[in-house]
């Protein structure tokens, strides 16, 4: 998924540095990504070394080297595929904790009850952060983009709720 969001992110915004696109992803794709950010720079050589990017090396006077990259026309195709790719929508969540429900007999409820109410603390800061970055977004995002991104975030909220609903359900069920 990392190549996907950075030439779709150089595709939109043009010629960037690393510093830059790990900015705008910071900045707007966190809510909805698992993208490490030091991973980046590994994935920009690696797409300059396969002909997706081509790179520009500028030495500012009195500041450290800096490398700009922009989509070449296989990184562009290279998008388009990946995209094309995704649109199956393909939905096969997996839930790495029904482990620990499966093997309940080796661990202590109260255990499992510290953990889930933790969880829900999380989850409720999540939708929280969700929320207050929808909205910060939605005051810069132009009016032809609005749908899809509230369409992003509308995703992610009605997952994070549902989890939450799980997640505060079973509590009350092992609390019984």
């Amino acid at each position: 998924m990392i190549p996907l969001y950075i030439l779709g992110l150089l595709q939109r915004f043009g010629p960037q540095h690393g510093y830059q696109i790990k900015k705008i992803i910071a900045e707007q794709l966190s809510d909805f990504t698992q993208i490490k950010l030091p991973t980046i720079y590994y994935h920009l050589e690696k797409m300059e070394t396969d002909g997706l990017l081509s790179a520009n090396r500028e030495k500012p006077e009195g500041r450290p080297e800096k490398t700009i990259y922009t989509i070449t026309d296989k990184g562009i195709a290279a998008f388009k595929n990946l995209i094309a790719g995704l649109v199956e929508f393909e939905y096969r969540p997996t839930f790495p904790s029904d482990g620990v429900f499966y093997f309940s007999d080796y661990i202590e409820n109260a255990e499992i009850l510290s953990h889930l109410t933790a969880y829900i603390h999380k989850l409720n800061t999540a939708i929280s952060n969700i929320e207050k970055h929808k909205e910060e977004t939605m005051g810069f995002v132009p009016e032809e983009d609005r749908t899809m991104v509230n369409i992003i975030f509308s995703h992610h909220e009605h997952h994070y709720r549902a989890e939450l609903y799980w997640a505060e359900e079973t509590l009350n069920r092992l609390s019984l």
